[in-house]
């Protein structure tokens, strides 16, 4: 359902996205890069490398747990922002 201006009552509203997320950091934590260290460093250990796709993938599902995105979604906020009246509200999901 598409939020409504509570001053203008404007269909016309759009998400603002806050400059806090990093797709970086994103991109280091994935599963792949994960799963791709853990072979790298059981490697230079001498250690069998399916342990390290096990301890990679083990990692990877910990750090998706443990984000606040994932782990509490109702509790997230949104802030919108009105195209006519340039009114910035938040919505709770």
């Amino acid at each position: 359902m598409k939020p409504v201006c509570p001053c203008c009552q404007s269909l016309a509203v759009y998400e603002m996205t806050d400059g806090t997320h990093d797709r970086l950091i994103d991109e280091l934590l994935s599963p792949t890069a994960m799963i791709s260290l853990g072979i790298s460093l059981c490697k230079s250990f001498k250690v069998h490398p399916v342990i390290g796709v096990m301890t990679g993938t083990a990692i990877a599902t910990l750090i998706e747990m443990a984000q606040s995105k994932n782990a509490l979604p109702i509790l997230i906020n949104k802030q919108y922002r009105c195209d006519d009246c340039t009114h910035v509200f938040t919505a709770f999901n």
